[in-house]
């Protein structure tokens, strides 16, 4: 059977730092030229290169991609003269990044995908698509789980399979030094075994790899990792048996069938940039053992070096020499030839004089591989004795090393510095003999690495201090602890219900009360996790879905709420007469009346009539309801204990419904918050919480805790700023803290400066950025968030950090298909389509359900539980556009069945979080951006002032309120904050130009790194190559 060459990890245009003329056919000229029969695609996650790839390539039964014009393809290498026949083919390949936290450590991995046919690229992008930005970068970057990702490719097809890239690289690989796991099994998990082959790299060949016995099963290959056509092949990979993919595949899973891989042609790995340990910047190389000598630090400087592969090998290895197992086929270490060529032509390899050198070799002899590895050497001295010599030093091992450090490529020269000076000088070769066991390249053998630092462990969870414990052991009646951020909320709350489950009080007693079912879920977990799921538990809910559920207990059947949309377009129906600003005005003021316990006006009279009479509710009406029942005596209360998270977003209502449920002395109630985190008035949270319980419960103990376990002292002296006189934070956690404040002359210089942080943050998206980045620490993407004041900020945000490809993630409100009445019709339709179970929904004929929404919508008007708000609601119309956007149900079934398998897998996607300040309490972050920190924004005036409809004096702003929201915004960051604004933006399409912030006047600026930008020198990003 035929021997073939496979090169099967590169790249295309569409990635960073690659030729502007790669394309298919550059690539399949070069590949003939090297020798390579299968060139892997590359990037065939970039829109762009799938559609050069389909115009250029079809695909064939072998599940390659061949060339549809078979022209010469010689003049597109330059000086060529021989014919160049377009005999390569293509397998589809992508390079994937992952950046993400596992195991308590920022984790960037690089995988190879290979997909068997064009369909299956495109299902498997479609996918993809939903959970990045594919068109950013041909090498996209996601916040996505290794193991997550495997998962996905393996789903899309049988014979579609992942190889982890380049496994030793420091920065992005499997077992890198600064990024990577330590077993395979810790980054795929479950999945691991469906691993069987790994990409060794540049830096490290074979012979490295079988120094640890776990590496002994997979197949290693090695790729060029071409980012231009000339170097395709630098490492390539040896088949036999049918050019195939499935060839490929059986051929790397030693699966026989006639199909056998044959090892790879490699760099020396001295020749990669990353085989030696040291510090570029300071030029210091080290060699493992003076890397643990110096404790891992440069001597110049007193950073941290780069620790290489060589390190990194030997640090996981398991033997003290290199086994080779039988199974294993051989390799083979040679150099590029125009690098062999340069040396004795003393200019550089990429010279015109050593190119046309190259081609002529080629011309005479075939191909660039023939010549390194075949042709005889007699032959190549009839051509030339000096390539000859080359060539057989080469292929003897007898070469000069130069390792590579630190992102700088080593040199490997088969010429030694006196025979290159002769051949500057025009003289001929002499012999120099190579001192093979130089102490210079002696390898270190694990046993010398018991030095090595070891990681440290993660810190043990944080236990009650004395404060927290006071608080919670206090039973002479109602408590209200004042907390402020950070300082052990959720802990404080588990340490009072652990008090009281072992005063043996029943759990059925005790309600912990949240504002978010996230938050109630978040809490019932840790309450399994602490005392086991064998026991009963006290139940954690927010008091509206306690609401919802009595409702229903009384009613015998669930009440169609209104959201917050629907609510005010039957507020509007029932008051015709009100339109635009005035009915927005009317309707807030109407709800803060509810809330507050207030008369109710009549226009507020005429929406519950409306409501009345077409058998609606909505939130307040469920509180009002449940506190009108215990009033009356009908409900009787079952709780002794009520526990209350983020107790200062409680509105009247609210606290009246709670003291309700509890004897009028308060006895039972613990409520935890901080008052200088209230941002909700607008909601009608009280303004003052602690004087209204403390009016309500003469009794009521306070208690404060101080102690902050989550940011930087430097962080919190800074947030302390806008409350000089409260009680000061005192951190726990002795890590570093560094402000930064950039001032902007325009939005887009702001938009610039806070993407480049980021990057800098993530230590680079590619190799060559985190080469050049001396940060001591990096981030996840889920590590960093950008806070703005509202939504209307959110787009060119996302946008900027988009365009570099940064995994960015703004929460979504609920998809359409949640809402219930939505997947009431959905079931139905699935029914009918086959896909559901027997039992009806609701009675609809099926000729109407097949006409589509519109069709439904007329026939069932306002027959239960539909009703006219509904079908003019978002949910419905979103439905009606998804139905013309897919083709029909089957294409909206479809996609939301697509949608929800990748909701797990998505949800678990690590992306940097852009929402509004409001959305992030609660929420904490290594880093913090806070942009747009101008007067008008923060604080915000609303938006009619931001659009020139009123004035300065007409201005409608709470400043206390807006300074909280600040306050809360700060102390979102651990370690680094970032804040900025711009002398001028566009809101809302109208550019307007805003003082700075007042808040920032009272915030210690001095103390922080300024930077600021000029309109005449505005800030530029270099543009990738193509």
């Amino acid at each position: 059977m035929d021997i073939f060459l496979a090169d099967l990890h590169i790249h295309s245009r569409f990635s960073r730092a690659t030729s502007k003329s790669l394309d298919p056919l550059n690539l399949a000229a070069w590949a003939q030229l090297k020798g390579i029969s299968i060139v892997g695609t590359g990037d065939f996650t970039h829109p762009g290169w799938m559609e050069l790839l389909e115009q250029h390539l079809s695909q064939g039964e072998d599940g390659l991609l061949h060339l549809k014009d078979d022209k010469d393809l010689s003049s597109i290498v330059p000086g060529f003269g021989s014919e160049i026949k377009p005999r390569t083919r293509f397998l589809l390949s992508a390079e994937i990044s992952s950046i993400y936290k596992k195991g308590g450590k920022v984790r960037k991995i690089h995988n190879l995908v290979f997909m068997p046919g064009l369909s299956q690229a495109k299902k498997f992008n479609e996918k993809l698509d939903r959970i990045g930005n594919l068109k950013s970068d041909g090498r996209p970057i996601l916040g996505l789980d290794s193991r997550n990702l495997l998962e996905m490719v393996l789903e899309t097809d049988s014979l579609a399979y992942v190889i982890p890239a380049h496994i030793w690289t420091p920065w992005f690989s499997l077992f890198g030094s600064k990024s990577g796991f330590d077993t395979l099994e810790e980054c795929f998990g479950d999945l691991s075994s469906h691993i069987f082959a790994l990409e060794t790299g540049l830096s490290s060949d074979p012979e490295m790899n079988w120094m640890w016995s776990k590496l002994d099963r997979y197949s290693l290959v090695s790729n060029s990792d071409a980012h231009s056509a000339e170097n395709l092949g630098r490492e390539v990979n040896m088949f036999q048996g049918d050019m195939s993919y499935e060839g490929i595949y059986r051929a790397l899973r030693r699966e026989g069938l006639g199909h056998r891989f044959l090892g790879t042609l490699e760099f020396y790995p001295e020749e990669g940039k990353y085989h030696l340990d040291g510090h570029r910047k300071c030029n210091v190389v080290f060699d493992p053992a003076q890397t643990i000598a110096n404790k891992g630090k440069c001597p110049v400087c007193g950073k941290n070096i780069t620790v290489g592969v060589l390190n990194r090998v030997l640090s996981l290895a398991d033997r003290d020499t290199s086994q080779k197992p039988e199974f294993q086929p051989d390799f083979f270490s040679v150099i590029p030839l125009k690098e062999i060529i340069s040396e004795f032509l003393s200019v550089g390899p990429k010279s015109k004089k050593v190119h046309n050198y190259y081609t002529e070799v080629i011309g005479s002899f075939g191909s660039e591989i023939n010549v390194l590895q075949n042709v005889p050497v007699e032959d190549l001295k009839k051509h030339s004795p000096v390539l000859a010599a080359a060539i057989q030093r080469m292929r003897a091992g007898e070469v000069f090393k130069d390792p590579g450090f630190d992102g700088q490529f080593g040199r490997i020269s088969v010429f030694s510095p006196k025979e290159r000076l002769e051949f500057k000088k025009g003289k001929g070769l002499m012999y120099v003999p190579v001192e093979m066991n130089s102490e210079n390249y002696k390898r270190v053998t694990p046993g010398e690495m018991s030095g090595r630092p070891e990681q440290q462990a993660m810190p043990d969870s944080i236990k009650l201090n004395s404060s927290q414990q006071e608080a919670v052991k206090y039973d002479q009646g109602p408590v209200l602890v004042m907390a402020g951020p950070g300082t052990g909320k959720t802990q404080t709350l588990m340490g009072k219900v652990s008090e009281l489950l072992n005063q043996e009080v029943n759990p059925r007693h005790i309600l912990i009360v949240t504002f978010t079912r996230r938050a109630a879920g978040e809490i019932q977990e840790r309450l399994a996790r602490i005392h086991g799921n064998d026991q009963a538990l006290p139940r954690a809910e927010t008091i509206h879905a306690m609401a919802f559920e009595y409702w229903q207990s009384i009613h015998g059947e669930e009440p169609l709420i209104l959201g917050e949309e629907e609510a005010l377009r039957v507020f509007s129906m029932a008051n015709e007469d009100l339109k635009g600003a005035a009915l927005k005005d009317e309707w807030k003021n109407f709800n803060l009346s509810r809330e507050n316990q207030e008369p109710i006006s009549e226009n507020g009279l005429r929406y519950a009539r409306q409501k009345h009479d077409w058998n609606l509710v909505d939130y307040n009406d469920l509180l009002e309801f449940w506190l009108e029942e215990i009033h009356s005596g009908s409900f009787v209360r079952p709780f002794t204990h009520i526990l209350v998270d983020e107790v200062q977003d409680l509105s009247r209502l609210q606290l009246s419904l709670v003291a309700s449920l509890l004897p009028e002395a308060g006895t039972g109630f613990f409520g935890i918050g901080d008052p200088r985190q209230s941002i909700y008035g607008f909601r009608g949270a009280l303004e003052n919480i602690t004087s209204s319980m403390s009016k309500l419960w003469p009794d009521l103990k306070l208690f404060q805790l101080a102690e902050n376990y989550r940011s930087s002292q430097v962080i919190l002296d800074f947030a302390q700023s806008l409350f000089p006189d409260d009680l000061p934070l005192k951190a726990q956690q002795n890590i570093p803290g560094k402000i930064f404040f950039f001032q902007a002359a325009k939005a887009s210089q702001e938009g610039f400066w806070v993407g480049e942080k980021i990057k800098a943050l993530l230590g680079g998206t590619a190799h060559w950025e985190s080469d050049n980045t001396r940060d001591e620490v990096f981030y996840s993407p889920s590590d960093i968030a950008v806070l703005v004041r509202f939504k209307g900020l959110i787009p060119p945000i996302e946008k900027e950090l988009q365009r570099r490809g940064i995994p960015v993630s703004v929460p979504e409100s609920m998809p359409y298909f949640k809402d219930p009445r939505i997947e009431l019709i959905l079931k139905a339709v699935s029914r009918v389509l086959g896909v559901a179970g027997e039992k009806k929904v609701f009675d609809c004929p099926e000729k109407v359900l097949a006409g589509g929404p519109n069709v439904l919508a007329a026939y069932l008007e306002d027959v239960p539980p539909f009703d006219r708000i509904f079908w003019k609601g978002k949910a419905f119309k979103t439905l009606e556009s998804e139905y013309q956007r897919l083709g029909g149900w089957t294409g909206v079934i479809n996609d939301i069945t697509l949608e929800s398998e990748l909701g797990r897998i998505e949800a678990q996607a690590q992306k940097v979080m852009v929402m509004t300040m409001h959305a992030a309490k609660g929420l904490e972050f290594e880093a913090v951006f806070l942009p747009c920190l101008e007067d008008g924004i923060m604080p915000f005036a609303g938006a009619d002032f931001l659009l020139g409809q009123i004035g300065e004096d007409e201005r409608k702003m709470d400043p206390e309120q807006e300074k909280r929201l600040l306050y809360v915004a700060l102390t979102r960051a651990r370690q680094k904050l970032y804040l900025s604004l711009s002398n001028s933006r566009k809101i809302y399409g109208k550019k307007v130009n805003l003082k700075r912030s007042r808040f920032l006047s009272m915030l210690p600026l001095d103390r922080v790194r300024v930077t600021r930008g000029k309109i005449r020198k505005t800030i530029r990003e270099k543009k990738p190559a193509w």
